[in-house]
């Protein structure tokens, strides 16, 4: 697992565990100053970074409008500041793998591991939706109403032909890793190159530190022999309740793969996926839906009960919160500078806004 970074928009998502490298808790405490510059330097780097997008995302708007067309996908329209949520990256930040482990028993009685649920074919998925959330829809909400026609020629005025067609190749070697895809044409070109000028940097990009990125160093520093002797004896609680002894692999377990192996047709998705499982399916499965949920909660029960009684989340999240402090500490410097320079290319992004 490595928790950082792609480009803007996804990168957001990946924003909420960069932060947790910043969060103060446990251990022997740095000045809470100290960790207080840091976390607003992040917070506020990752809102420069969302601000830097929207100027790229409104010069490409005008860009398509001057092209002749009207209605944009949401993706240019919605503000990216929108997607930042207030306080979710200085609190409650979470040791990797944990979320894999009901908060409490009662949690595991209500929805398991919170996996095969949506197997079920009366799940309520509106309701789910609902209960999602996230930010509204933009100004342009009727790009999905455009004719295929004119979404077709607005990928192509905006990225050019060549692009358009990598984007939307049949063949997957057209995806390989190895494979230099075509540079982007159109529009997206134009403003990149615009922006790249303007600002001294790649596309508008600025890499975030490598110390927010090294998850190996990370992982190194926070397993422990306090982390690594909880996870033996939870993994041993476990086991003797009848079930494979689950190792942790960088922090994290692979309860997706074993727990949708219970259910009919979801084994052949994991195999898809064309990763090997890490633990065999359990004998006999699978089985029917009503059947396989039921031990899936019995599996959760289980995984929570264990976790209570040898003290598991509490013991990751203290060395998780002390190794996340730490690094953060001591690549500060480092930190501040990326704030910095994130705010100098916005500057100069937004003069572009302005002829």
């Amino acid at each position: 697992m490595k928790p950082l970074l792609l480009r803007w928009p996804v990168a957001v998502s990946g924003a909420l565990l960069a932060a947790t490298l910043l969060t103060a808790c446990g251990g022997d405490e740095p000045e809470e100053s100290a960790l207080d510059s840091i976390n607003e330097a992040v917070l506020d780097a990752m809102r420069l970074e969302a601000e830097l997008q929207g100027v790229v995302n409104r010069l490409t708007v005008d860009c398509m409008t001057d092209a002749g067309f009207d209605v944009h996908p949401l993706e240019l329209t919605q503000d990216p500041t929108e997607w930042l949520e207030d306080g979710q990256s200085i609190t409650e930040s979470e040791p990797p793998g944990l979320y894999e482990i009901p908060v409490s028993v009662a949690e595991a009685e209500e929805i398991g591991l919170d996996i095969g649920r949506y197997n079920d074919p009366d799940f309520d998925w509106d309701a789910y939706e609902e209960e999602q959330g996230g930010p509204e829809m933009g100004p342009d909400p009727f790009w999905e109403e455009m004719s295929d026609a004119y979404r077709e020629e607005y990928e192509k005025a905006r990225y050019g032909e060549e692009y358009y067609e990598y984007m939307y190749s049949e063949d997957p070697e057209t995806y390989d890793d190895q494979a230099e895809p075509p540079a982007e044409a159109g529009c997206a070109g134009d403003v990149r190159g615009r922006i790249s000028d303007a600002t001294g940097t790649e596309d508008g990009y600025v890499e975030w530190p490598d110390s927010l990125n090294d998850w190996e160093a990370q992982i190194e520093m926070y397993e422990t022999e306090a982390v690594l002797t909880a996870q033996d004896d939870w993994s041993a609680c476990v086991e003797d309740r009848g079930h494979p002894y689950f190792e942790f692999k960088d922090g994290s377990l692979d309860m997706w793969s074993y727990v949708n192996s219970f259910y009919e047709g979801m084994g052949e998705m994991v195999d898809e996926t064309g990763e090997e499982p890490a633990h065999e399916p359990p004998p006999g499965a699978p089985w029917p839906f009503e059947e396989a949920y039921a031990k899936e909660v019995a599996l959760a029960v289980d995984m929570a009960e264990c976790s209570d009684e040898t003290g598991l989340r509490e013991t990751l999240q203290t060395e998780w919160d002390n190794t996340m402090e730490t690094m953060a500490v001591e690549h500060q410097d480092e930190i501040f500078a990326w704030h910095d320079k994130l705010e100098t290319a916005l500057a100069e992004a937004q003069k572009l806004l302005q002829n």
